[in-house]
């Protein structure tokens, strides 16, 4: 059986074979025979004449039948003004009591973006389309650049009417549709950011700005307002604030209704106008006995912290001077001799007695020393003479003294303790009227002049940065 099978498919090979080699033969005989070039007959086209219609009229008759109920016409593509109604939210104008009512700030966002962008009233506010972001969304060109699209705005009330014109690219200005180009919006309230904070420099700027700026409210200071003279005359009523930054200490007097700006390095206070637009401004809003109210508000006038501090109470019980301040005599009407911590001292009327903790009681001779206590670079508890007197047949000591902060001042009286004048003869108090002052004629000016040269003469202060001088 196998051998059969075999059999059968060796003539089926063979014949297969046989089929390929005729098919061969063939196709190299076709070859042989093609011609080298092919005969390209031209076809001849028979042009037939399309038939006649029927219906057909001469030109005349068509031309008589004047214009179609329907007819296209033709319009050339054109810009419009977009349609900006649903897309600008206006959230009012600013709030800064230094704003300009003639021309203040408006303040515009553009739907989603809720983020208020400031433009003066009348002014361009240019606008570009942002097409990255999806939706594509309006905004404010970066620097309020020029675009070919903006708006103007005037305010009314608690209403803006907003004008929007656009040019297209052969300079003319668009101002179609009607509907686009004018149109009112009612203020929205601000948006809230979600208590986010901004930013004054490295201060961020939230309820506790003051307490981490080291403020401390002191009150008025009462050694400026009896002791200032002309030049600080414009303190009165005025309270002390001290700051301290980088261990530097400095000081704004504000009232009720004053305000300060933050020149970027510290508070300085100013009378609100044109210069302080630029700057945050902080508004004393009210002044009770123990809290004092701020307000203060971002450059836009739209953001708004209320800022509170307590008043510092600093316990002070002026010390007894009976025993320190020792009277000896009068060298003239104007001159006294004290001993006063062991040392005696010349002192004239509204001559400064400081005490500090190295040296204890020193009189303020020196301009420096004038300028350094009068802008607190030199602290302490400080003594003004006003004179000697008699009252009620006692020789009496006047003066006033002030704590160390100046926010306390105690006016002092003190019956002094008599010690030998000059030669060691004592001043004779029952030989002077009430409030007479002593007279140097009752002391011995023939003996000690040696002595009484090696007083310190303490002279009136008449040049320097500051006088001493009493306010009238």
């Amino acid at each position: 059986m196998c051998l059969v099978i075999k059999r059968w498919l060796f003539w089926v090979n063979v014949g297969l074979a046989s089929v390929c080699v005729l098919l061969v033969v063939t196709a190299l005989a076709m070859s042989l025979m093609r011609p080298s070039q092919l005969a390209v007959n031209d076809i001849i086209l028979n042009k037939r004449p399309l038939p006649k219609c029927a219906f057909g009229l001469q030109q005349h008759a068509y031309d008589a039948i004047g214009r179609t109920a329907c007819e296209l016409k033709f319009s050339p593509i054109t810009l419009q003004l977009p349609d900006l109604r649903n897309h600008l939210v206006y959230y009012g104008k600013n709030g800064r009591p230094d704003a300009k009512m003639d021309k203040p700030i408006l303040h515009f966002g553009f739907a989603p973006n809720p983020t208020p962008n400031p433009v003066v009233a009348g002014e361009r506010l240019y606008l570009i389309y942002d097409k990255k972001k999806s939706p594509g969304q309006y905004a404010v060109s970066p620097s309020n650049s020029e675009t070919p699209l903006w708006i103007e705005a005037t305010p009314q009330n608690n209403e803006v009417t907003v004008r929007v014109s656009m040019r297209n690219e052969n300079g003319d200005i668009i101002k179609e549709p009607v509907a686009h180009a004018q149109f009112n919006l009612v203020e929205k309230e601000t948006p809230r950011t979600g208590g986010k904070a901004w930013e004054m420099g490295k201060w961020r700027v939230d309820g506790s700005l003051l307490a981490r700026q080291k403020a401390r409210w002191m009150g008025p200071d009462k050694f400026l307002e009896r002791h200032g003279g002309e030049e600080f005359s414009y303190l009165q009523n005025k309270h002390r604030i001290d700051f301290t930054d980088d261990d530097e200490s400095y000081s704004v007097f504000l009232g009720a209704g004053d305000s300060a700006i933050w020149d970027g390095t510290r508070w300085k206070a100013v009378q609100p106008g044109e210069d302080s637009l630029r700057y945050p401004l902080m508004v004393v809003k009210k002044i009770d006995e123990r809290l004092m109210n701020f307000e203060l508000w971002d450059v836009g006038g739209k953001n708004k912290v209320p800022l509170t501090l307590i008043k510092i109470n600093e316990m002070w019980m002026p010390q007894n001077l009976q025993d320190k301040f020792k009277f000896l005599g009068a060298r003239t009407r104007s001159q006294y001799i004290f001993e006063i911590d062991d040392q005696r001292i010349l002192l004239s009327p509204k001559d400064w007695l400081l005490q500090t903790a190295e040296d204890g009681w020193v009189k303020l001779t020196q301009n420096e020393q004038i300028d350094d206590y009068v802008e607190r670079r030199l602290t302490g508890v400080l003594f003004v003479f006003d004179g000697v007197t008699r009252q009620e047949g006692k020789q009496v000591l006047m003066g006033v003294m002030f704590n160390a902060a100046r926010t306390e001042m105690e006016e002092i009286a003190l019956v002094v303790q008599q010690g030998a004048g000059r030669g060691g003869a004592e001043v004779k108090a029952d030989d002077y009227e009430d409030g007479e002052e002593i007279d140097e004629r009752d002391l011995d000016d023939d003996e000690d002049d040696d002595e009484d040269e090696k007083l310190e003469k303490g002279p009136f202060i008449e040049s320097g940065k500051h006088k001493k001088e009493t306010k009238k």
